[in-house]
């Protein structure tokens, strides 16, 4: 018998998805899973009915997950059931990069243009920045505040609770600090962050949970999606979709501040062309 997540990268989007769900959303999760073939046969009503929920939640969910509505999504789960395993692709690599796919796509669909366009402009107003990576964190953490450094932003990285615990006696309203914790339970960090807000700093933080002990002391919560339940979990590497958020922070600032483009093209040692050149 197949693994419950082979026939499946609607599967595979639900369990990344998972941070984001509601318990009602998870009622129709499990049931899906288990009565796949049912689902597609009954109309909203008769799911309601059948999962113990409304039939506008059974709408909901769908569009949470990416759909127009339910057909659309019963129309791609008829599609992925039935084809064959050859075609959907099974082997290892196939499955890791579909799973890569839906992390991806569903963090563009988890992160808000408007907060990303908030993070540039505050990020600009800065004295000071901190990209708060701890343990295993400390090396994606290094990259994006190199990656930052490239548009002359005064920014630094932070990878050990000694060097934390001296900004927590000393930051200001000016400073920003750009945290990664994806459990976000790290009770000192929570803390520390605690001290920030008092401060008056600035607090970012990059995330699985929207609810945990760090999250609580945040100005701009990014969520981003979690591997856990990915039939790769265990070989995806979660720096990637750090590095790709990052990415698309990065990528706000060339396309919408001028400045930090023109920094840029310095930095990374290209020409600016002469007509651009004020």
């Amino acid at each position: 018998m197949a693994k419950e997540n082979d026939w499946s990268s609607l599967i595979t989007r639900m369990n990344a998805m998972s941070n984001q769900f509601t318990k009602t959303d998870w009622k129709i999760v499990n049931y899906i899973k288990k009565k796949a073939e049912a689902f597609l046969g009954c109309n909203a009503q008769e799911l309601a009915k059948a999962i113990g929920t409304s039939d506008a939640s059974i709408i909901r969910f769908t569009q949470k997950v990416g759909y127009s509505g339910l057909n659309e999504f019963k129309y791609v789960l008829q599609q992925q059931i039935a084809k064959p395993a050859a075609e959907t692709g099974t082997g290892d690599y196939a499955a890791l990069l579909q799973d890569n796919i839906t992390l991806l796509q569903l963090l563009y669909q988890t992160v808000k243009p408007e907060n990303v366009d908030l993070l540039r402009k505050k990020m600009l107003a800065a004295e000071r920045i901190f990209i708060v990576g701890l343990e295993i964190n400390q090396h994606v953490a290094e990259i994006l505040a190199f990656k930052f450094a490239k548009l002359g932003l005064p920014i630094c990285a932070v990878t050990n609770y000694d060097v934390l615990k001296v900004y927590r006696k000393i930051s200001t309203p000016r400073d920003l600090f750009i945290t990664i914790s994806l459990s976000g339970e790290d009770e000192l960090l929570s803390e520390t962050l605690a001290d920030f807000i008092n401060n008056g700093s600035y607090i970012v933080l990059f995330s699985n949970h929207e609810k945990s002990l760090c999250a609580a002391y945040t100005d701009l919560l990014f969520l981003i999606p979690k591997t856990d339940l990915l039939s790769s979990s265990n070989v995806i590497c979660r720096e990637i979709i750090l590095l790709q958020l990052g990415d698309m922070i990065f990528q706000n600032f060339l396309a919408k501040d001028s400045p930090s483009y023109k920094t840029f093209l310095k930095t990374a040692s290209y020409a600016v062309p002469d007509d651009e050149d004020d």
